[in-house]
Parts: structure tokens; sequence; C-alpha cells
């Protein structure tokens, strides 16, 4: 049985009344506790995320013992070696194409030296002939081909001396020579550092004096020996003028046979 109050309602309808509004309140509060979950959880994610990003920053840092500053350092680095690297690529393209121009250059050159060695080989051929036929002739004997006198400074000569000589030897046919320059009864033996002649068909023999001071010379006298065979032959000196191809001058005995005739 319902028990009913002064007023005739019952109890039990005023408490229905009375508990009515309690249920929008617990919805609100369970609202706001499910936002501040939430907002909690959203700041936790975002200070986890900073946090790990921070020790893992700095553990990155410190695993391979560089501060910040050097972390900086060793991007500027980086960047200068990018900037090299570009260098040297553009260097590699160029030497590239300098290859190429030279190998292009090769290629002329080569051409050129393989027409210069034909034409060697056909001197050479034509040489060994006339050589085959002046042997057949009994060849030649020994023979000072040119005397050549080049003035270096005021006392100061070099000479290139070219022998000639063709046996049926084909061995170096070996021996001296010797250099004087004659003013009358004066005679000047030429120093030579090296008189030995050793030829096989041609010899250029070369050197170099000083002129004794206050000598003028009339002659230079050549003479040569080598495989049993000797030349003499003198030239007159012509100072201050060039001395190349002097003319063979006479010797005495053939200056007197003349005279005499």
């Amino acid at each position: 049985m319902d028990s009913h109050d002064g007023t005739g309602n019952s109890v039990l309808e005023n408490n229905m009344i009375e508990e009515k509004p309690a249920f929008p309140q617990d919805r609100t509060k369970r609202a706001q506790r499910d936002h501040l979950l939430i907002a909690a959880g959203a700041l936790l994610v975002l200070s986890g995320l900073w946090l790990g990003y921070f020790v893992g920053h700095r553990q990155g840092m410190s695993v391979i013992g560089a501060s910040s500053s050097e972390l900086n350092k060793l991007r500027t680095q980086i960047d200068q070696q990018k900037q090299t690297e570009e260098t040297l690529t553009r260097t590699l393209s160029n030497t590239v194409q300098e290859r190429d121009i030279a190998l292009t250059t090769s290629k002329g050159l080569t051409d050129s030296l393989a027409k210069l060695t034909a034409e060697k080989d056909l001197v050479g051929g034509q040489l060994s002939a006339y050589r085959g036929r002046l042997l057949g002739f009994g060849g030649i004997t020994l023979t000072l081909q040119n005397v050549e006198i080049l003035p270096v400074s005021a006392s100061v000569f070099e000479y290139n001396i070219d022998l000639m000589q063709l046996r049926q030897k084909t061995s170096a046919s070996r021996g001296t020579y010797s250099v004087r320059l004659i003013n009358g009864d004066k005679v000047v033996d030429v120093p030579l550092t090296n008189n030995k002649v050793e030829i096989t068909d041609f010899q250029r023999l070369t050197g170099r004096w000083t002129m004794p001071a206050g000598f003028t010379p009339e002659f230079i006298e050549v003479s040569a020996n080598a495989g049993g065979q000797s030349t003499v032959q003198r030239f007159a000196w012509e100072r201050g003028a060039p001395l190349k191809n002097m003319p063979q001058m006479a010797l005495p005995e053939a200056l007197a046979n003349k005279s005499a005739s």
C-alpha cells in the first residue's frame, strides 16, 4: 500500500519527481570527465612525442659524440664536399673532351709518323742500294765530308767534323783524330775531350775549345785515322766571318808543285 503525506500525494510520486533532474547532471559530469580524459591523453601523447624526439635527438648526438655546433659544422663540410664533387664532375667532363681532342690529334700524328717511317724506309733502302754499288767500286776511303766551325763567343768556338768511310767490313772502324790551329811556325793543338774515332759509314765528331789570348790562326788542320786509313785536310781560318764550309786549302807540297808548274 502506498503511503501518503499530508498533501494527499504519495511518497513514491514525490521521490520520482525529485530524482528526475539527477540524470542530465550525471551525463554532463560524465562528458566533462571524458573531455578531461581525452585532453589528458592528447597531452600525454604530445608530451611523449616531444620527449621522444628530444631524448632521441640528444641520444643520437651523444652516440656520435657531436654537439649541435659540430653537427652544423658537419653540414657545412657536406655542402662543401657537394660543391667539390660538382667541380670535379665538370673537370672530368672537360678532361673527357680534351681526351677526345687528344685522341683525334694523336691519330693525325700517328698517320704522319707512319708516313715519315715509310719515307725513311724508302730512303734507307736507297742508301743501302747506293752503298752496295759504291762498295762494288771499292768503297770510299776515310774522308772528311764536312768541317764546320761555329763561334760561340769572342774566344770560344765549337767544331763539327763529319767523317765518311765505306768498306766491306760491317764492323766499326776505330782510330783517332786531332785538330790543330796554325799561324806560321806556331801550332796550337785544340784540346779534345775524346779523340776516339769509331765509324760505321758515317760519324760526326763535335767539341768546343777556347782560343788562346792574342792568337789568330791562319789555318785549321784536321787529321784522322781509322781502319788502317788516314786523312789530313787544312782549311783557311776566316776570323770574324761565317766559318761554315770553309774552303779547303792545298797542302804546302801541292802549292810548291803548282808554283813550279
